[in-house]
Order: structure tokens, then C-alpha cells, then sequence
């Protein structure tokens, strides 16, 4: 009984203090240009967890990596029992500033343009949905509990300061401190993962991704392209291999040619999701204008389920105002790969290496190939202890939630599921979007519900582990 008065106490606090969170810590915290390879950014962030989480936590533990640092903690609760928490405080880099509806950072609260308009107060700012809102939302509830003494289970606290660049070096972490953190139950990742009709979503997988850059070039300069039929032309050459990937076909790549096989509780689960899923508020949260299939079921299963072939940039030859008729003497495509298959990255490393490997000996280019990084994906039983937590505190809070059968995304915290043989769940309260886009935003109303979600999930996770 007096654990429920404590929880309603803290709620009341939650709410009494919520207008001061978002002034003092959120917007403090997303001013901070920390995107991945911002060095200043970075240590400024890190910082600011330190000072924010040395309230509460005894030890704060700082590993160094080639780029950027990982931040990890233990916190002490009422239970021995451990739950890992995954956080990111990297944020992706900012383009086309020009149209932004304010400074990426300066985390000003703005309305956003039709059709958005109709969510009213937002903070627009890098990192605002993914993923600093969320990160601030939790620790803020840790430290009321913590001061309060009903911290309800031991937390070990985790942030990511490379998950933006694939988080590179998050394995290694992993191995140096795979005994203290296989200790943990389960992982839980604090995420704003609400539809814009206040709906929360649960996904219950990740899709596996690689990530590669390729290089064709030559010893030439840049002659003129009457030569082209006598020398190396590294652009051409690096698009006809790119067609030996992927062409209008589909993959060329073995692992990936196979279609899809879907599990029976895969199938259930996407039958009831298509019934009522809104792929409007989908492309709208992603700033996306036209999609490429009119057909919402054929769409949606694309999205979810087949392999992606991904062009993120291709680089090659004069790119001033105007045009030059020249050979390039280098071509650079990087490219993502992503799937629900149950293979590894190294597997497709391997075959596309294969590939390449036949192609140079016809090819008067030479290339080469870099793995930039890459992990397999996951999937977490909907009767696991985490994903019974989530759903519980969905329905205490009068939300039905959503439940997508895989994430059309990849996350590292694959890794753990591979590592540490962890289940994970990546989901929370609060509504916001443009990840990765211009005028990303967190819906002001909704940070609220996200800070009182974190209390109610980590006091029904300690109760069903009784």
C-alpha cells in the first residue's frame, strides 16, 4: 500500500516540476551541438551527464574509444536485480539549415507547418526525438526516485556517444565489460515512440544492417573525356559494379536474392497491425512527401520485411556550377544494407568482397572496399519480462499500444542480444519526429506522459520479476 502512495507522491512531483525539466535539462542539454563527429559537442554532452547523473550515481565509469567515449554507471535500487538502460547522447549532423523553422540548436519552442500544425508547442532541435528527450525524460525520473529512496530495481546506466555513426566501438565495450553487465536481466532502451494519434508502439525486432564504402580510382588526372574509350574511368566502372549488387531486378546478392520467410506469431502480428496501422502519420513523422507503392499493404510489408539497397551518397567527378568534360580519376558510393534475415553482416561482407574480387580483374579501375560497420538483427518474444512490462504500463495508462512484428530499423543494441543473450526493448512515450531530417521535434504536451511512463515501466518490471 505505501508503495502505491509513494508512486502517486512522485507523480505529483513529475507534474510539478515538468515545466522546469523542460527549461533547465532538456533544452540545456539539446543546445549542445553533440552530433557524432562534433568533438566539442561531444565533450560538452558528456559533461552534462556526468554533472546531471553524479546526483545519484556513486562511480561513473568513462571508456575511451577512437571517437567518441562511453559513458556507463551503475545505480543503486531497492532490488538487487539489474536492468540495463541503453542511451545515445550522439545526435546526427545538421544539413540544409536553411530550412530549419529555427537553429537546430537552440531547441526553441515553435509550431511546425501543416500538416504538423495541429500538435501545437514543439521543440525543434537536433536530437529532440532521437533520442536526447528521452535520455533527459529517464535520468529525470531516476534522480526523483533516487532522492525519494524507491528507486524500485539497480540500474546500470549505458551512453553511446558513436550510435549516430553505427557505434563502431560499442562491441568492444561489450567484451572489456561483458561479466558486470551480463549481471543485467534484460536491457531497456527510453525512446519517444508514440503515433500522432497518442498511440505507443512496440516493436518486437530489429532488422540487420551493413554499412560499406566502396572506391574505384585510378593513377590518371582528370583528362579530357575524348579519352574515355583508352583510360580508366573509375565513375563508370563503380556503377557497373554497383549493378552486379543490385539492378532493377532486386539483389544480386545471394543472401539476399531468398525471399523472406515470416514466423506464425510474424504473420499474426502483422495481420492485426495492417488493420488499424496509419501509413500517413508514418511518412508524415518522417517528413517524407510521396512514397513509391499506393497499395498500404504491399507498402507496409516492403518497409518491414525485404532487404534494403541503399545509396547514401555517390561522389565522383567536377561538382562545381556548370559542367567540365573530364574523366574523374576516383568514384566513391557509400552504401547501407539492410534486412529481417537471419544472416550476419559478415556474410554479406564476404560475398560483395567475392564480387569485387572477380570484377577487378576485367576492370582497368582499381578499387577498394571498407567495412564501416555493421550488426545482425533480433527479435524479443512478446511473454519476455520486458515486453510484458511495456505492455502493462501501456495499459495502466489507458493506451492500447501498437505492435509491429520488427522494426524497419537496425539498433546496436542487436549486439547485446547476441553478446549477452539479453532480451531489449526500445520504446517509451512521447510524440515527435524528423529524425535525421530538417525541423526534427519533440511535442511539448507529450514530454510529460514520457517521464511518468518511465516511472510506472520500472516499478511494473520490478513487480513481474516477484
Amino acid at each position: 500500500m505505501s508503495n502505491s502512495i509513494n508512486l502517486e507522491n512522485i507523480r505529483n512531483q513529475i507534474q510539478e516540476e515538468n515545466a522546469l525539466f523542460i527549461t533547465n535539462d532538456l533544452q540545456e542539454f539539446l543546445r549542445i551541438p553533440s552530433y557524432s563527429l562534433n568533438s566539442n559537442g561531444i565533450e560538452q554532452a558528456k559533461k552534462f551527464i556526468i554533472n546531471y547523473i553524479s546526483e545519484f550515481c556513486e562511480e561513473i565509469n568513462i571508456f575511451e574509444h577512437k571517437i567518441n567515449p562511453t559513458i556507463f554507471t551503475e545505480v543503486k535500487g531497492n532490488r538487487p536485480e539489474k536492468l540495463l538502460i541503453f542511451m545515445m547522447y550522439d545526435t546526427q549532423p545538421v544539413s540544409k539549415e536553411k530550412d530549419w523553422i529555427s537553429p537546430p540548436f537552440a531547441a526553441e519552442i515553435s509550431k511546425l507547418n501543416p500538416p504538423l500544425k495541429k500538435l501545437g508547442d514543439c521543440i525543434i532541435s537536433r536530437g529532440a526525438y532521437n533520442s536526447k528527450t528521452s535520455l533527459m525524460a529517464f535520468l529525470n525520473v531516476v534522480k526523483i526516485l533516487k532522492r525519494e529512496n524507491i528507486l524500485p530495481i539497480s540500474l546500470i546506466l549505458v551512453f553511446d556517444g558513436e550510435e549516430e555513426i553505427g557505434s563502431p566501438t560499442f562491441r568492444e565495450f561489450l567484451n572489456q565489460n561483458k561479466e558486470n553487465l551480463k549481471q543485467c536481466i534484460d536491457c531497456y532502451y527510453p525512446s519517444a515512440k508514440q503515433n500522432l494519434d497518442k498511440t505507443p508502439v512496440i516493436k518486437m525486432g530489429y532488422k540487420g544492417i551493413i554499412s560499406l564504402s566502396i572506391k574505384a580510382y585510378s593513377e590518371n588526372e582528370e583528362p579530357h573525356s575524348a579519352f574515355s574509350n583508352i583510360i580508366a574511368n573509375p565513375a563508370r566502372d563503380l556503377n557497373i559494379f554497383l549493378n552486379k549488387l543490385y539492378d532493377e531486378t532486386g539483389f544480386k546478392i545471394k543472401a539476399l536474392a531468398e525471399p523472406y520467410k515470416y514466423s506464425n506469431s510474424e504473420k499474426v502480428i502483422f495481420e492485426n497491425l495492417i488493420k488499424k496501422i496509419n501509413m500517413d502519420d508514418v511518412i508524415n513523422k518522417a517528413g517524407i512527401s510521396q512514397i513509391i507503392d499506393t497499395d498500404i499493404k504491399s507498402a507496409f510489408l516492403k518497409y518491414l520485411f525485404q532487404p534494403t539497397f541503399n545509396i547514401s551518397s555517390l561522389k565522383s567527378g567536377y561538382l562545381e556550377t556548370g559542367y567540365k568534360n573530364m574523366v574523374a580519376n576516383s568514384a566513391l558510393a557509400n552504401i547501407d544494407i539492410r534486412w529481417a534475415n537471419n544472416i550476419s553482416p559478415e556474410q554479406i561482407f564476404n560475398e560483395i568482397k567475392g564480387k569485387l574480387r572477380n570484377f577487378i580483374k576485367k576492370s582497368a579501375s582499381k578499387f577498394d572496399l571498407k567495412y564501416n560497420m555493421g550488426y545482425s538483427g533480433s527479435r524479443v518474444p512478446l511473454d519476455s519480462i520486458i515486453s510484458k512490462a511495456f505492455l502493462k504500463t501501456c495499459k495502466d495508462m489507458n493506451l492500447e499500444p501498437e505492435i509491429w512484428p520488427l522494426s524497419p530499423a537496425a539498433a546496436p543494441l542487436s549486439i547485446i542480444k547476441t553478446k549477452l543473450k539479453k532480451d531489449f526493448i526500445v520504446g517509451g512515450l512521447g510524440i515527435g519526429g524528423f529524425a535525421h531530417a530538417p525541423n526534427e521535434f519533440i511535442q511539448v504536451s507529450s514530454i510529460l506522459n514520457s517521464r511518468i511512463f518511465n516511472l510506472n515501466f520500472l516499478n511494473n518490471y520490478s513487480r513481474l520479476l516477484k
